[in-house]
């Protein structure tokens, strides 16, 4: 499951911020491998934290990458990938990371993989060193594990984001277009032949959405004026939710657990539904927004969400996350008290026991313990 930051409900392209009471200066050993850089975690130094029965592990890096998105395959293989075509890939379960080269400085947003060897990842087409600025858009493909990529470009695309195959054929992608008069028209898009080509779907999405939400056979993203649309056929075909709140508002973030339990942020209020989004009722919270949001089962989940304050200056500045529990599919949360080091940032759930995390030069281990 592809968490967001929960754009799509809860989830998602899945950003989770979560994690430490004490915060321990990391160094890392960088060894040379051949052409490529091996990033090797201090492991003496890791930092752990047990919150009701979750436990958040932080290791530092010592790689510099501005990191967009994130895939594990597996407990052990993943990869990130961010700006200037950086792509870095972990075998140890994130103990260690290599360098692949991308052939391309463009930035990259979204990646996604089949298994081991057949995978995606995609690109906006601006802001980049060579030549491949004047390309449009690049989707990745590799066969091999991300030795080694094929580039296919598309000069009418300005990004292809929240990448999800379904074979090697079949897949569906946001991505954005040159709308009228200068603007920026964001689509839903599928494609039948590898990502060679998209059908560009005409769906009233809200501006500048980055991520689909994926569970189990079905898809969702946010609309525009309250509105959720959910398809069961890799996007072929779409059915639009109503949901509560005010009518020039969207759906801010939000989460469904099953095709039934669903948890939406509409900027004044939180609601859930348990029949797919026919009927919702008001949830009984204390966080401001969801940001974080995960759920183990259908009753057991968290929010994490980060604290921000002005204290000069021109931006914020960040004081650290509380964590939120529910045991009661998100009707009622207890909250804790706050965890200054703790900001999760980009966070990837390879099942509902375990997920990953980057934040800055941090990544995160996110672990249920029974």
């Amino acid at each position: 499951m592809h968490y967001l930051t929960l754009k799509p409900i809860i989830m998602s392209k899945i950003s989770i911020a979560i994690l430490l009471s004490a915060t321990v200066l990391i160094s890392c050993n960088k060894e040379p491998i051949g052409n490529e850089d091996k990033t090797t975690f201090n492991t003496i130094d890791k930092n752990t934290l047990n919150i009701n029965g979750w436990e958040f592990s932080k290791s530092s890096y010592d790689f510099s990458i501005n990191s967009r998105d994130t895939y594990f395959v597996n407990p052990d293989i993943g990869f990130v990938v961010g700006y200037n075509g950086d792509i870095y890939k972990t075998t140890d379960s994130g103990k260690t990371w290599v360098k692949k080269n991308s052939g391309t400085t463009l930035h990259l947003h979204s990646i996604f993989f089949l298994n081991e060897s057949f995978g995606f990842i995609s690109s906006q087409s601006m802001n980049c060193l060579d030549a491949d600025c004047n390309k449009g858009s690049v989707l990745l493909k590799t066969t091999n594990g991300g030795e080694t990529w094929t580039k296919y470009f598309f000069p009418d695309y300005y990004r292809i984001l929240s990448l999800k195959f379904f074979n090697e054929s079949r897949g569906i992608a946001i991505i954005y277009t040159p709308g009228s008069h200068g603007s920026i028209k964001e689509n839903v898009a599928i494609t039948s032949d590898g990502g060679i080509s998209w059908n560009l779907i005409d769906l009233d999405i809200i501006p500048c959405a980055d991520k689909l939400f994926f569970v189990n056979n079905l898809i969702y993203i946010t609309g525009k004026n309250q509105k959720i649309f959910k398809s069961s056929d890799n996007g072929n075909t779409w059915e639009t939710i109503n949901t509560p709140g005010q009518a020039n508002h969207y759906a801010r973030n939000f989460y469904f657990i099953n095709e039934n339990l669903g948890i939406i942020d509409a900027v004044t209020d939180v609601y859930k539904t348990i029949d797919g989004g026919s009927n919702w009722i008001k949830a009984n919270i204390q966080f401001t927004r969801v940001g974080t949001l995960h759920f183990y089962n259908e009753n057991e989940g968290f929010n994490i969400e980060s604290v921000w304050a002005y204290e000069g200056g021109d931006m914020p500045t960040f004081k650290g996350s509380v964590f939120y529990e529910t045991k009661d599919g998100g009707l009622t949360w207890i909250k804790s008290d706050l965890i200054e080091s703790l900001q999760l940032g980009l966070t990837y759930f390879l099942h509902n026991e375990v997920g990953y995390g980057f934040n800055d030069s941090k990544f995160y281990t996110i672990k249920r313990k029974l």
